[in-house]
């Protein structure tokens, strides 16, 4: 789960909101969240949720779009032969096969090529041109790619047409294409810039039925692929993305693709509940994950086949392909942490490199970086550019954070590559092997120039604040449910809960890594889960308060609707990571903590062991237990078992005002290694009995021994003679000491506790004693309530 050190919380004028709602007859709630997103017209906001009336833009306003329909029309209807040029990413492979579908029900001469990820990479390759020559074809149309070919589409053959389709972001000089289809074109009418590949591909297709058609209203055959390849593309899903996902999820549920209803069924992936989540998160990777390990040509097949058992077949190829891609993943993101862990602290960016073998089929497989460098970015919060070195050649997959648009940074450092292309938030690059270590100096360099301290830490967009006193009802959840579909720059609603009680936290899932427990609002408990929140499980105790942010969902179970809050985040005055029962060693977790780069309060004892150690780290600063810390202090490790009562009204060293994070490392081990300290520091009746007994056995054989001589002899025995031990035998008078010589005493037999020293070493033995089993004890509600404020 991602941490979020800021929550922005929108606001709006109640009273004006009001009215609105009056007029729309929805919720308050409902519509401020629209008007702070952009949504402030009665009209726009009824556009919104009940859909336009008019759904399509022409699709002639697209430049070049006219020129580019007529010369397809030309080519189908003199029997050319035509590829359909597509990328390997499930945009491109939905544009792919959507444009063919459209072209073949024309009875168009038209085949689909897709690129090997490995081999040839992303967008044209005069090999790729030259080998469709070859069969023959005289015009090629790209699908989500293209727009970066200046040099292919200038080396094409002769004889070649080349029609590009693309949304991604134009280079200043573009290729010398017959026609170049992109809404992001400077000089473009086309009035929405956000639509992605196969959206363009769509349209296209609409401009073909209309030069075919007139006075037909728009096509919109096949929008289950729109919405398929929209939602996986992350792009705005706003104006017309928005009616063509809303209406191919619907589609989705009685399509006519044979490939897609058997991907759907093997992925049991119901139809009548399709959501953008189970595109994004369900179908999306598996059609991915051929593009990425095999050929993306056959994820084409799938979608394009009528065979129900060809499909069935290359359905579950795909599902297994998927799996093997998870496991390549968790891999990869195993070594890229291994090699941080080597870096004496995480920069401004991580650039990370590893050896790819397609023979062997190991090591860092081109086709799954991406898939790691996201993960890394949720983790560290940082640009991460992870590179498949092969040979002499290698390819880097890019992921942002929002404050960096990487398109800029990569370009800012194109003298180190080969070529490059994508987003402000993802890009893909390659580079001469030998160029690595120039290029990581450069794009870090870049970076440390571009991003302030504070654009490290993500902000978290929070919609509503709920007052917990109040009912959040189905009924309510039902009407959010007219914002859907959500996806980019229409995410799903996000609420905060000041100050909610939790209960019964417990850990769920095959190896317990999730979190759920209960929050109350107003009169109903709701079911709480947290993805992934099994290292929150102690901050998150039974009966802790906390701010929580959450989307709320409507849980169906045996015919029967209750709430659920999916937790997003969280955030108390003074966060408790507690390890005391952990069985991690606490240098490995220290370890960890300290390679962040993050600056850190550690307490210890006086006159520990450990002290020099951890003040050759340059992000520790030491303090004793006894001592207080500063409100700025805001990472703070308990190391060592205090022999200070600090868990005490008054004397607990930690302030609680917002963004503290108290980490307790000390646990079992060290109570073990304390007792055993205790024992030999201290007096022990078993010890004293052993001494007197050594003392007693040399002096009846000689009436006078020096006090080194007799150390000696215990030493010989085992047996540490300590000073204190004198000084009990002394005060017992057992022995009569004159200088350093040490002589029999009476033989009045006297209980131990006669002796002041013993008495006194014993009550503080007691004292520490108790004192450690308190520290290891103490509950963490308890601790959290100690906190100054």
């Amino acid at each position: 789960m991602k941490r979020y050190k800021y929550w922005d919380l929108k606001t709006y004028d109640k009273e004006e909101i009001k009215a609105l709602a009056a007029k729309l007859e929805i919720s308050p709630v409902t519509a401020g969240i629209l008007w702070n997103r952009g949504l402030r017209e009665e009209n726009r906001i009824r556009d919104f949720l009940f859909g336009k009336k008019d759904t399509y833009y022409d699709p002639f306003l697209m430049k070049d779009m006219r020129l580019a329909a007529e010369r397809i029309l030309q080519a189908v209807e003199g029997r050319e032969k035509i590829a359909v040029y597509g990328d390997y990413d499930v945009d491109g492979i939905t544009a792919s096969s959507l444009l063919y579908l459209y072209l073949t029900g024309l009875q168009a001469n038209v085949s689909t090529y897709i690129p090997k990820r490995e081999g040839e990479g992303y967008g044209l390759n005069n090999e790729a041109l030259q080998y469709l020559y070859e069969e023959g074809i005289t015009l090629v149309i790209t699908v989500d790619c293209g727009i970066s070919g200046v040099k292919e589409v200038a080396e094409a053959p002769r004889g070649m047409d080349i029609i590009i389709t693309d949304h991604h972001r134009p280079p200043e000089l573009l290729p010398a294409a017959f026609a170049i289809v992109n809404p992001k074109q400077t000089d473009c009418r086309y009035p929405f810039k956000g639509l992605s590949g196969v959206g363009v591909a769509f349209k296209v297709c609409q401009a073909l039925e209309k030069l075919r058609n007139p006075e037909a209203p728009f096509w919109e055959q096949y929008t289950e692929l729109v919405a398929l390849g929209t939602v996986a593309d992350i792009v705005p899903l706003q104006d017309e993305n928005r009616a063509l996902v809303k209406r191919g999820m619907k589609a989705m549920e009685t399509t006519s693709l044979t490939g897609l209803r058997k991907l759907l069924e093997v992925c049991r992936c119901y139809r009548e509940t399709i959501t953008t989540e189970k595109i994004g998160f369900i179908l999306a990777p598996r059609l991915n994950a051929v593009g990425r390990l095999e050929h993306a040509q056959l994820a084409v097949e799938l979608l394009i086949t009528k065979d129900e058992e060809a499909a069935e077949r290359m359905a579950n190829n795909l599902n297994d392909e998927n799996a093997v891609r998870q496991e390549i993943s968790r891999q990869i993101f195993t070594e890229a942490e291994a090699l941080l862990a080597e870096q004496d602290s995480i920069g401004p960016a991580i650039v990370l490199a590893g050896h790819w073998d397609s023979e062997a089929q190991e090591g860092w497989h081109p086709g799954v970086i991406g898939i790691v460098a996201s993960r890394l970015v949720d983790k560290y919060y940082r640009p991460v550019i992870l590179i498949s070195i092969r040979g002499e050649i290698a390819k880097g997959s890019c992921r942002s954070i929002p404050p960096l648009d990487l398109y800029d940074a990569i370009d800012a450092c194109s003298a180190d590559l080969v070529q490059f292309g994508g987003h402000s938030q993802a890009a893909g690059l390659t580079l001469e092997s030998s160029k690595i270590e120039d290029f990581r100096k450069h794009f870090t360099d870049v970076i440390r120039n571009s991003l302030q301290p504070e654009d490290y830490q993500p902000h978290l967009a929070v919609d509503v604040e709920w007052d917990r006193h109040e009912e959040l009802t189905l009924s309510f959840l039902h009407e959010l449910q007219l914002l859907e579909p959500f996806g980019c720059e229409n995410p799903v609603p996000i609420f905060m809960l000041r100050n909610a009680e939790l209960h019964n936290p417990r850990l769920f899932g095959q190896e317990l890594t999730h979190l759920r427990f209960f929050a109350d609002i107003g009169s109903r408990s709701c079911h709480c889960i947290m993805w992934q929140g099994a290292p929150y499980q102690f901050c998150l105790c039974n009966n802790a308060q906390a701010d929580i942010a959450f989307k709320p969902r409507i849980n169906f179970f045996n015919n029967t609707e209750s709430i659920n809050l999916d937790i997003v985040a969280f955030r108390m005055d003074m966060e408790l990571h507690d390890y005391r029962r952990n069985s991690e060693f606490k240098e490995t977790v220290l370890a960890r903590l300290l390679h962040s780069g993050q600056q850190f309060t550690v307490f210890i004892n006086q006159n520990s062991k450990e002290e020099a150690e951890l003040a050759s780290c340059a992000n520790v600063k030491i303090r004793y237990y006894g001592e207080q810390c500063e409100a700025s202090e805001k990472q703070i490790i308990f190391y060592e078992l205090p022999e200070e009562n600090i868990f005490q009204w008054g004397k607990f060293p930690v302030y609680g005002n917002g963004g503290t994070v108290l980490y307790i490392l000390y646990n079992m081990d060290d109570l073990y290694m304390q007792k055993k300290r205790l024992q030999e520091e201290y007096p022990d009746r078993n010890h004293l009995v052993d001494a007197y007994r050594l003392i007693k056995r040399v002096l009846q054989s000689q009436a006078v021994a020096k006090i080194d001589q007799l150390k000696y002899q215990a030493e010989k025995h085992q047996l540490c003679l300590k000073e204190h031990d004198l000084r009990i035998f002394r005060e017992l008078d057992f022995f009569r000491i004159e200088g350093d010589n040490l002589m029999m005493g009476s033989m009045e037999r006297k209980q131990l506790d006669a002796s002041p020293t013993y008495i006194g070493l014993c009550a503080k033995k007691d004292t520490l004693l108790e004192m450690y089993h308190n520290s290891l004890r103490i509950a963490g509600a308890r601790i959290q309530s100690l906190r100054k404020r």
